[in-house]
């Protein structure tokens, strides 16, 4: 193949990794959008309901488990939902370190109303992939996040932005 052939592939498969990555960005972004006009939250608020619907109630490291997020990232969003009354946090009587967040009617209608989580359906999309699959994925996303230097950067809940 020649230097020009090369450069060509080369560009080409810049391009089409630039636009995959707008695609994703993008399908989260509208969703989120979407979510907050029809139902007054975020789309992460909606997946925080969704995922302590499917069992009655958690706490945070349970939840965060299940989101695969750190319970950190979920304490903010939490707080949120509980100020506009759709989750109510209980602590153990015996142990007031063990802290649940469960639904309370108001949330668990929205739950119930709002759409799946976009977060959801590619956490579900890769529990199906191979090992190898999944292995390369990560190798390419770890290598994203050192091109960009964002090793250090703060995670949050994607598309988040309400206070």
């Amino acid at each position: 193949m020649s230097r020009i052939s090369k450069q060509v592939t080369r560009d080409r498969a810049i391009t089409e990794i630039m636009q995959s990555l707008r695609r994703v960005i993008k399908s989260l972004q509208d969703y989120s959008q979407k979510v907050g006009s029809f139902f007054g939250v975020t789309g992460p608020q909606l997946w925080v309901l969704k995922t302590i619907s499917e069992s009655g109630s958690l706490s945070l490291g349970e939840l965060s488990k299940r989101m695969y997020l750190h319970p950190s990232t979920l304490t903010g969003v939490v707080d949120r939902l509980e100020k506009k009354g759709y989750v109510l946090r209980d602590r153990n009587a015996v142990d007031r370190r063990v802290v649940k967040v469960r639904l309370t009617s108001k949330g668990n209608r929205l739950a119930k109303k709002g759409p799946n989580p976009v977060q959801g359906r590619m956490i579900y999309g890769l529990r199906k992939l191979k090992e190898d699959e999944l292995s390369l994925i990560n190798q390419s996303v770890e290598k994203l996040v050192e091109i960009m230097e964002a090793q250090n950067v703060k995670v949050t809940f994607i598309f988040d932005q309400e206070k």
